[in-house]
């Protein structure tokens, strides 16, 4: 990933989330959401590879095969990130 793009969506998701919660409540939401970052950069590498091992596996799949489907868990998993990002599921203080 592009630095200038992983800056932009850091700074995107700490805006959310500073807007979400009232003052007195940002210190203990960005250290949850810090830790949960970590966290999820320590377990990353490892899920996405064993998605990818298992991807190799079905070269011969008829849905998807090999590499499609990293690409399309991937998205999936974006389209979740930016529909997390529309009003209904933004908290309303």
């Amino acid at each position: 990933m592009f630095p200038c793009k992983q800056v932009s969506i850091i700074t995107g998701l700490f805006l959310l989330q500073n807007r979400a919660v009232d003052q007195d409540q940002r210190g203990a939401v960005n250290g949850i959401a810090m830790t949960l970052m970590s966290l999820f950069k320590a377990a990353g590498p490892a899920g996405g590879g064993a998605i990818f091992s298992w991807a190799q596996k079905r070269q011969d799949a008829a849905f998807l095969p090999g590499d499609n489907m990293v690409f399309f868990i991937l998205n999936v998993i974006e389209a979740i990130g930016v529909l997390m990002t529309f009003k209904p599921f933004l908290i309303e203080r």
